[in-house]
């Protein structure tokens, strides 16, 4: 299966990738400049993307979540289950 989506990410942490689902890749592609982590991200914790960045997880397994440092960022994700 795959799904995707487009997030609009403020200062509040928001899950992109659900715990529920075993992905066999995720592709997140940021505008903007957001913070990845799990759901306690923040801005000193995260990882950073900067406008235009992508990443690929393979074989993900648990819920990511994004926050942005300051107003609303968009991210659009990718997921492919097994």
């Amino acid at each position: 299966m795959i799904s995707t989506a487009q997030h609009l990410v403020g200062t509040t942490p928001v899950q992109i990738v659900s715990d529920t689902i075993a992905a066999e890749e995720v592709h997140i592609h940021c505008a903007g400049t957001i913070y990845l982590g799990g759901a306690d991200v923040t801005t000193s914790n995260g990882l950073k993307m900067d406008n235009g960045d992508k990443l690929t997880f393979l074989n993900h397994v648990g819920a990511m979540y994004v926050v942005a440092g300051a107003g609303n960022q968009s991210i659009s994700v990718l997921v492919i289950e097994r």
